[in-house]
């Protein structure tokens, strides 16, 4: 496939509503409200344009997207910027970590006992069997696979995620830039997530890149996210939005602070802000 051929099906003057999963569409059973769902549709109805972009593996999020709209609708960035997926076209832009940075990250986390899994060709792995990764995948809602040595896996990985206590990763996250330098980027995708990911990968580099591969403004885009991951994303976008439980370093930068996703910030963001998309 050619990676350079422009996609126009959007229009650049019409409005890019980007969401985040987890923590801002998602509520803490991991369920996809109703009023949401109709208010994408709705937006997809009026000619306007809707992209998620999440942490999560590019097969969770596909998975979860299918299960509520049915089909394949949405360009999806995925493993924090790392993926960008749009549908017809498949994958046009994939970054993966380097054996030397995946080996130095790895080493450091074992030696921290902080439990470490990575992602190869949308896989995910651990040396360990336990609850750590059997949580993430009934979350993530995929397999798992567990191996003797994550640093004996073919091909490197997309991402590495920690997994640990709030505290104990925060104090991680320094130390471990220092190790990556500028080879990788470290940052929380969620109070007990820490994200090792490829230099040049983040949702803000993938927006960019998608919006200038399928022809729509950033200036004309609306974000909406809970976690500093969201970040990169805001400061690209024309319009940011928070929820109201997203971390206070998101909520800063926001335009509007919406309502928790326990209380469908989303739909509350739409109501006050884009009521014309509620029908």
């Amino acid at each position: 496939m050619d990676k350079q051929k422009v996609y126009k099906v959007y229009n650049d003057n019409r409005r890019t509503f980007v969401f985040d999963l987890d923590g801002t569409v998602l509520n803490s059973k991991n369920e996809f409200p109703k009023e949401t769902k109709d208010i994408v549709l709705n937006i997809l109805e009026k000619g306007d344009n809707v992209v998620f972009a999440t942490g999560r593996m590019h097969i969770s999020a596909k998975k979860l997207l299918n299960s509520v709209f049915n089909e394949d609708k949405f360009p999806i960035i995925s493993y924090n910027g790392a993926v960008i997926y749009v549908p017809g076209n498949g994958f046009i832009f994939e970054k993966t970590l380097d054996f030397e940075t995946t080996f130095k990250v790895i080493d450091f986390l074992r030696s921290e006992q902080i439990h470490v899994q990575t992602y190869v060709d949308d896989k995910l792995y651990s040396e360990k069997d336990n609850e750590e990764i059997k949580l993430y995948s009934k979350h993530a809602d995929v397999p798992y696979y567990v191996v003797g040595d994550l640093k004996l896996l073919p091909n490197p990985p997309i991402k590495i995620l920690a997994i640990g206590e709030r505290e104990k990763l925060d104090s991680l996250i320094a130390p471990l830039q220092n190790i990556v330098g500028n080879k990788a980027s470290v940052f929380k995708s969620f109070s007990i997530f820490l994200d090792i990911v490829p230099a040049g990968a983040n949702k803000g580099i993938a927006l960019k890149f998608l919006a200038n591969y399928m022809n729509f403004e950033l200036q004309n885009t609306v974000v909406f996210g809970d976690n500093e991951n969201d970040i990169y994303m805001f400061n690209v976008a024309g319009t940011k939005i928070a929820v109201e439980n997203a971390v206070e370093k998101l909520k800063e930068v926001a335009d509007f602070v919406s309502k928790s996703n326990e209380e469908n910030g989303v739909f509350h963001a739409f109501a006050n802000l884009f009521p014309e998309y509620i029908w």
